[in-house]
């Protein structure tokens, strides 16, 4: 009887792993978008923290439309995919989606709309936005090697 409660105990553990409990929803950033459209009209370079400031160590980067399945294969664990530009658990636009983590934990989602100026990977907070020709970024380091993985 022991051994069954413990194991029931177990499972019911696991069940709880498997969600996304960071009650975090994609939400348009309108400021943001504007703030990478100026830069790529105006040129030069700006780190990303300035851009979107807050209490983030890393941020993924995908480019739309995205199954929500997709999106939890690229962050490596299960998310709930809801709120601005999502549909039925999925990222439906067609521009850039934001996962802003802080050691690892999702701390906010942002989409930004119909924009895809940048390129889709996994980034350190000091990632620098740098204008190429054409007004195409490239997302390097402090030190302007490129960064992500």
């Amino acid at each position: 009887m022991r051994l069954m409660l413990t194991l029931l105990a177990l499972l019911a553990l696991l069940a709880g792993c498997g969600t996304n409990t960071s009650g975090v929803t994609v939400e348009f950033d309108e400021d943001l978008e504007h703030a990478i459209t100026e830069l790529a009209r105006s040129g030069g370079s700006r780190p990303l923290k300035e851009l979107a400031p807050g209490n983030w160590t890393s941020v993924h980067i995908l480019t739309g439309p995205a199954t929500g399945s997709s999106i939890e294969q690229e962050l490596g664990r299960p998310v709930e995919i809801d709120g601005d530009g999502t549909y039925g658990g999925d990222y439906v636009q067609d521009g850039n989606l934001l996962v802003f983590q802080h050691d690892g934990t999702i701390v906010r989602m942002v989409s930004l709309g119909q924009l895809a100026a940048l390129g889709t990977g996994e980034y350190q907070a000091d990632v620098v936005l740098t204008v190429q020709a054409g007004g195409a970024f490239k997302l390097t380091d402090p030190n302007g090697r490129p960064a992500g993985r």
